[in-house]
């Protein structure tokens, strides 16, 4: 939910506009004067619909391009631009202006989120259940190899096993 209403932000516009002066306005409704000029500036450029409560927005890379561009060509800054192009958060265009001058269009795209997916599982179970008989060369190969490894690992462990019971067994001595 928004901080404040969209009532609100435009009751706050509308003084601004006829009393002027953003920290004058701020302090009568005790809030920070960078709200109260970001919320102006979206009014200025996009009316109402400027002030009302924004839906999470995934951007394409091209879009993002077109606004840095739109920045650049037209010597805005980067709370107007946020404004003209109904962006949230004016800190979001300049992170997509870092991103962009370290590794062009394609640090725009977005990053993949959350952990990435499992593996699939191995197919070794199933070639550990066929017989030997009907194994191609590739395939024994393989299931040669799986036991080796298994039976490394057992023996590892038999071996730390041992070491555990032993030193256990000096402890009470």
């Amino acid at each position: 939910m928004s901080k404040y209403s969209t009532q609100f932000k435009l009751k706050v516009v509308k003084d601004y506009l006829n009393l002027g002066g953003k920290k004058r306005v701020a302090t009568l409704y005790g809030i920070d004067p960078v709200d109260v000029l970001k919320w102006v500036l979206a009014y200025r450029a996009q009316g109402l619909p400027g002030l009302q409560k924004r839906v999470l927005q995934h951007y394409t890379p091209e879009f993002k391009l077109s606004v840095l561009r739109y920045m650049q060509i037209n010597q805005v800054s980067i709370r107007p631009t946020a404004a003209h192009f109904n962006i949230a958060a004016p800190t979001t265009i300049s992170q997509w202006q870092r991103r962009y001058n370290e590794g062009g269009i394609t640090a725009l795209e977005p990053k993949p989120k959350g952990r990435p997916p499992m593996s699939k599982p191995s197919d070794i179970k199933a070639l550990l259940a066929k017989p030997l008989t009907s194994l191609t060369h590739e395939e024994l190969l393989r299931k040669a190899q799986y036991l080796e490894v298994e039976n490394a690992y057992l023996k590892k462990l038999e071996a730390l096993a041992q070491q555990k019971h032993l030193a256990s067994k000096n402890k009470s001595n």
